[in-house]
């Protein structure tokens, strides 16, 4: 029995009759101790639980609000037209389109329709001479990526979206919204004589020189073709390259090197597929022809790797119509 009160008094416990001062103290000073603890923890556990919410929150409202994430980008340009087009159509409009350059048919990321006004009571022919239409074109940045190429084209149609005109040009675009190309410029001039030929090409004529495509290696005659003469574009009859550059480079295409006229051929940067090359395409119609490297003979050391389709050949130039 007095072992049992021994224990009971060891442990601060205290009779209604019985006062432990020193005891007493302590226990207070370890009861104040573990309070402390427990609101400290709690305060801790509080915060944790604030922040995890807060956290969530955000994300669920970043999630819902598109507005905070950078998901399109916009180009602003003008399409300025420096020559004659008669319309005879009250509903024809310009067409401004931004498109991935790719070997098959050119895909639409975004475009914009802008109706040209006809002030002309009289009749219902109209005038596209020097006028300016602006365009913003907005375009989602999940469609970006840098291993592609763009295009960025101003195209007149009539309202049965028959095509009387289009103008491409070839801008860089990138995934940053402040590097973007802003107040392009695309000049649309009168319809040339050649571009009926466009739709008279082969469907490979075609894919090549106006998709950016390229026909298989080995598979065009005018690859072996020793004769001399000179090679012209199969669209706008250009004079391109001559015979007197032209070399067998073991690759399966036409290969030059060096241009027949300076000024006539015309380069860009073409980043598909992962790589960095120079595009070269007619000056005149644009109309892509292939590329340049600069592993070609001497005294130019440039390879023009042509594809045969893209070019004409006419061994004396009394043949050219």
């Amino acid at each position: 029995m007095d072992a049992w009160l021994a224990d009971l008094y060891s442990v601060g416990y205290s009779f209604p009759s019985v006062v432990l001062s020193s005891s007493s103290s302590i226990i207070q000073k370890r009861a104040a101790i573990y309070v402390t603890g427990l609101a400290e923890l709690f305060l801790y556990i509080f915060t944790a639980f604030f922040l995890f919410n807060l956290t969530i929150s955000k994300q669920q409202e970043n999630l819902f609000d598109q507005s905070k994430r950078l998901t399109h980008a916009i180009i602003h340009g003008e399409v300025h037209g420096n020559g004659t087009l008669p319309i005879e159509d009250k509903n024809s409009y310009l067409l401004v389109e931004l498109r991935l350059s790719r070997d098959d048919r050119p895909r639409s990321i975004a475009r914009n329709k802008i109706k040209f006004n006809n002030n002309n009571n009289n009749n219902n022919n109209i005038t596209t001479q020097s006028f300016t239409l602006q365009f913003k074109l907005k375009y989602p940045l999940s469609k970006i990526s840098p291993h592609n190429s763009y295009i960025l084209s101003a195209k007149i149609l009539n309202s049965q979206n028959k095509l009387i005109y289009i103008g491409d040009l070839h801008v860089p675009i990138t995934e940053r919204k402040n590097e973007q190309a802003k107040y392009l410029v695309i000049n649309v001039i009168k319809t040339p004589s050649w571009y009926n030929n466009i739709d008279k090409l082969s469907l490979l004529a075609y894919k090549v020189t106006q998709w950016g495509g390229t026909e298989e290696a080995f598979t065009s005659e005018l690859y072996t073709n020793k004769k001399s003469g000179i090679y012209t574009c199969v669209v706008c009859n250009s004079t391109l390259f001559s015979s007197k550059h032209k070399y067998n480079s073991g690759t399966g295409w036409p290969s030059f090197y060096q241009v027949a006229i300076e000024g006539n051929v015309a380069t860009n940067i073409d980043r598909k597929y992962g790589m960095t090359r120079t595009e070269v395409h007619c000056a005149k119609c644009k109309a892509h022809l292939g590329h340049v490297f600069d592993d070609g003979p001497q005294p130019t050391y440039m390879r023009y790797c042509i594809n045969g389709v893209a070019l004409q050949f006419y061994s004396d130039e009394n043949e050219m119509k």
